[in-house]
């Protein structure tokens, strides 16, 4: 079946698209996009082209692929260890299809999630288990409810055919949703602050294709007919306009003078509009402009650390549970949940301001001066991806404190009895 009549089939479904739907179908199959009212169309590839919200992309998507993931099991009363031996770990930490590392699998999934709100994978399963997770792209899925309410998904393959599946065939992870089902579309909500950002950009750039500086007049003290007229023209045009000829000196002959306009890119405002659609395009992903680099005045970077971490908490974070809890319950079954098993971005390290608080943190973590530790020295190590070492699995306890007991109530020594007389 052609690309139309899947389409054509498609949208005479007993389930019915509203139109706000056939709108989204027709932009996601046809590479189309929403139309601004600053001009520009803005779909997912127009608005990559704008720098801020690429960079936003790609801060978050980095920020997803780049923290190791681990699978764990810790059953009741036992410590926490490395499912190594179950076969979603594989996939996880190694191998999620035979075309991808986990680095560049996440990468992808994150990079849907930050433009779409949406991220899909099929998962194949072979004789019951889960084997690879297989990239779909965003605009060639519709998530869908049936009449009972029961979630089902619709899959355009790139020869136009479609097909059905069901929830426990596609991974789905959704950042910011209405309906719990649809992620809200992220080009769709910034339509205008992209389509506003992109005509700005154009404008700028035709004013460095003009000469980088808006036109002036050229006036002549006779009358010019229509061929001298277009003559003038073209040789000003050849010669005084273009990057390659700024500031170039014009010289006139038969009393001809030329009045430039006194208006340049900044009296128009165009440096502070993109100053200004930065923030408003970061404030709409949820990115704060520091971990952009902006603004690059230094005295505005004074608390940078403290804004830098605020961004790992307040925009990296919430993705990082988002992709833990989907692949929670969407890849491993609820009988494995229930036994202890769960996914882990290891986002500690990640999330550490600065070396001094590190140190700091660590010093009270492994105790001192009076005060018990909670963590290890071997768990320190751990937390800087160092090797264990011998004699590193004992917590701090101060001398006067005695041993620590299984409750982590230090143990009162035993006191010596009193010596015999008769002895």
């Amino acid at each position: 079946m052609s690309l139309f009549g899947a389409i054509g089939r498609e949208l005479k479904g007993t389930d019915g698209l509203t139109w706000g739907q056939i709108n989204d179908l027709w932009s996601g199959l046809l590479g189309g996009g929403y139309q601004s009212k600053s001009g520009p169309a803005v779909g997912w590839k127009s608005a990559l082209r704008a720098t801020t919200f690429l960079a936003c992309t790609r801060r978050i998507a980095e920020a997803v692929s780049t923290v190791p993931t681990k699978l764990y099991l810790k059953r009741e009363g036992q410590t926490r260890q490395l499912a190594v031996n179950h076969p979603f770990y594989e996939i996880l930490d190694s191998e999620p299809n035979e075309w991808q590392d986990p680095l560049q699998f996440k990468e992808t999934l994150a990079v849907h999630c930050a433009v779409t709100n949406n991220a899909y994978a099929f998962k194949n399963v072979v004789r019951g288990k889960l084997v690879e997770l297989i990239p779909i792209i965003p605009t060639h899925v519709q998530p869908k409810w049936t009449v009972d309410r029961t979630p089902y998904y619709v899959v355009t393959a790139p020869d136009g055919s479609q097909e059905r599946f069901t929830t426990d065939e596609i991974l789905h992870i959704r950042g910011l949703s209405w309906d719990g089902l649809n992620g809200m579309d992220a080009v769709a909500l910034l339509q205008e602050p992209l389509g506003l950002a992109l005509a700005a950009e154009q404008t700028h750039a035709m004013l460095h294709a003009h000469g980088a500086r808006p036109s002036g007049i050229v006036s002549v003290t006779k009358n010019l007919d229509e061929k001298e007229l277009i003559r003038l023209a073209a040789w000003v045009k050849k010669h005084y306009t273009g990057l390659d000829n700024v500031s170039r000196v014009m010289i006139l002959d038969n009393d001809a003078k030329f009045t430039p306009f006194d208006m340049k890119g900044v009296d128009a405002q165009h440096i502070e509009l993109r100053k200004f659609e930065i923030e408003t395009i970061c404030h709409g992903m949820g990115v704060l402009p520091i971990a952009l680099g902006y603004p690059a005045e230094m005295a505005a970077r004074a608390a940078a650390e403290t804004l830098i971490s605020m961004h790992l908490v307040h925009t990296i974070r919430p993705w990082h549970r988002r992709f833990e809890k989907a692949f929670d319950r969407q890849c491993l079954s609820r009988a494995e949940r229930k036994e202890g098993y769960y996914t882990k971005f290891i986002d500690g390290e990640f999330l550490r301001a600065t070396a001094k608080d590190r140190a700091e943190y660590n010093k009270v973590a492994l105790g001192g001066a009076g005060n018990v530790g909670w963590a290890r020295i071997n768990d320190v190590r751990g937390w800087d991806d160092m090797d264990e070492i011998e004699g590193g699995d004992h917590t701090y306890a101060p001398i006067n404190a005695g041993p620590i007991g299984p409750d982590g109530v230090p143990i009162a020594p035993q006191q010596k009895p009193p010596p015999d007389p008769k002895a």
